[in-house]
């Protein structure tokens, strides 16, 4: 029997409340065939902490870190190294705590994995659980569809498909055998990171329809702001690092024209502005007439908002500023 992890990492600032979520979502997935075990890394000041007392008592793993080194790259390599000793895992899931996956998430990104070779993550479209929050979570919600759809493009026509905070299973197989099995705790986006030596190890990320994966949006505009900001600044890590290596690699013209489009578009996001309105009919046909009104005007000032949070990350860069993973607001969902 292969066995899967499921591994899902803790910040300080997560409140009790959304852990007692996330668990009834982790441990009501299906595991068909799989054997599987669940690990919560979770960021503690001490052992006091009310979520180490309630975690403790559930039918998991828990591994307490009183630091947060690396931030959930280091929580994720911990785990990763807290049972080297033992048989390793076939595969890993990866989770955050606000992840809402359907219950046949871990089987059907697995048979992905499974029949494809050459394929290292696996996951599902993402949509917002809390979209009815405010203007905001709504406009997220509207470019998660857009993103959506993007994959499935790519599905269609080999590019590049990056999930963005490595929501999904991957084969820990291929990722030790190719020696690149711990992310990178340098980086402002590991998942990131991550995508792109895969690709450039020969690898692929694959899209499946067949099941889904919920997550909650920035609901403030500050915490909209600072997470795009650290998002983009990954995205010009992932271009000075990786630009003459996806040039000299040999994957297909398709794949780099992708990354390089998808990484160097949201600096320029509001050169969209006169074509988002078009977008408004998908919205409509998905969410209604009224949502998506509100949506395509909040799609049109967030691609000006993107392109703020790509100058002020080049100014950040440019200046060696750092660029800090900030808490953000949870909502009950």
């Amino acid at each position: 029997m292969e066995r899967l992890d499921v591994i899902v990492p803790v910040a300080p600032f997560e409140p009790i409340s959304v852990l007692r979520k996330s668990l009834d979502y982790i441990l009501g997935l299906e595991k068909g065939d799989l054997d599987v075990r669940t690990i919560y890394v979770l960021d503690i000041n001490d052992e006091t902490d009310d979520r180490l007392k309630f975690l403790e008592k559930m039918p998991i793993i828990v591994i307490a870190r009183k630091n947060t080194r690396g931030r959930r790259a280091g929580a994720i390599n911990d785990a990763l190294d807290a049972y080297k000793h033992e048989k390793a895992p076939d595969y890993i899931a990866l989770f955050d705590v606000d992840s809402r996956p359907d219950r046949n998430f871990l089987i059907e990104c697995t048979d992905v994995l499974r029949s494809n070779a050459n394929v290292i993550i696996a996951s599902g479209a993402r949509f917002i659980t809390n979209v009815d929050e405010n203007i905001i979570t709504k406009t997220i919600a509207a470019e998660y569809c857009f993103f959506s759809d993007v994959y499935r493009f790519f599905e269609k026509f080999d590019g590049f498909n990056q999930f963005n905070g490595m929501i999904g299973v991957l084969n820990i197989r291929i990722m030790r055998d190719h020696q690149f099995d711990h992310l990178n705790e340098s980086v402002s986006c590991e998942d990131l990171d991550f995508t792109q030596k895969a690709y450039l190890s020969g690898f692929v990320g694959r899209f499946t329809p067949n099941t889904l994966v919920g997550e909650q949006a920035p609901s403030t505009i500050g915490d909209l702001y600072n997470q795009r900001v650290r998002w983009l600044s990954g995205a010009y890590q992932g271009l000075s690092t990786y630009l003459p290596s996806f040039i000299a690699s040999e994957i297909s013209v398709s794949k780099k024209l992708a990354w390089f489009f998808a990484l160097s578009l949201p600096f320029v996001a509001f050169l969209a502005t006169p074509v988002t309105p078009l977008y408004g009919v998908r919205l409509w046909r998905k969410y209604g007439v009224r949502c998506a009104f509100i949506q395509t005007f909040g799609l049109i000032g967030h691609v000006w908002l993107i392109t703020l949070c790509g100058v002020v990350s080049l100014a950040k860069q440019a200046f060696c500023g750092g660029v800090e993973w900030k808490e953000s607001r949870r909502s009950e969902v």
